[in-house]
C-alpha cells in the first residue's frame, strides 16, 4: 500500500508517541510503503531538526532522518493541486497523486476537509491505523 504521511504526524510519532508512533511502527514493520517528494522530505527535517534543537533530542532525530532518507520512496511530483486552504499542504496532494498512494495519514484540519482527492482518502493516524485493523 502506498501513502503519504503529513509532517505533524511524523514529528508528533517520533518525539510524542502515541498514535502517530504507532503509523510509524507500522510503517517500520513494512505494512505500508512511505511516499515523500524533495519538498516533504525537506519540510520533515526542518522540523524534526526544530524540535530536537529544542528537546535537546538530536541523536533521536539524526536516527529518524536517515531512516526517512533510506526508506521512504521518492516521488516526483507531476500533479498540481490548487485547492487547499493551506497552500503548503497542496504538495502531499500532490505526491499522493503523482504516485498512486491510497491514503494521505493527517492530523491538519485544512487537508482533513477535503477527505478524498482522486480516490485517495485522507485520514487521520487513529482511522489509518483502524483501516489497517493494527
Amino acid at each position: 500500500m502506498r501513502v503519504v504521511v503529513d509532517t505533524n504526524v511524523i514529528v508528533s510519532g517520533i518525539f510524542w508517541a502515541g498514535v502517530p508512533g504507532r503509523v510509524l511502527d507500522v510503517w517500520a514493520a513494512g505494512a505500508f510503503l512511505l511516499l515523500v517528494t524533495p519538498s516533504i522530505l525537506e519540510e520533515y527535517f526542518e522540523v524534526i531538526d526544530r524540535i530536537a534543537a529544542k528537546s535537546g533530542r538530536t541523536e533521536l532525530a539524526m536516527r529518524w532522518k536517515t531512516t526517512l532518507f533510506d526508506h521512504a520512496e521518492m516521488v516526483k511530483a507531476t500533479y498540481r493541486y490548487d485547492d487547499c486552504r493551506d497552500p503548503d499542504d497542496a504538495m502531499f496532494v500532490e505526491c499522493a497523486v503523482s504516485a498512486g498512494a491510497s491514503y494521505i495519514v493527517s492530523g491538519d484540519d485544512d487537508l482533513l476537509t477535503l477527505e478524498n482527492v482522486q480516490d485517495i482518502s485522507i485520514v487521520t493516524p487513529a482511522q489509518f491505523l483502524e483501516y489497517l485493523k493494527v
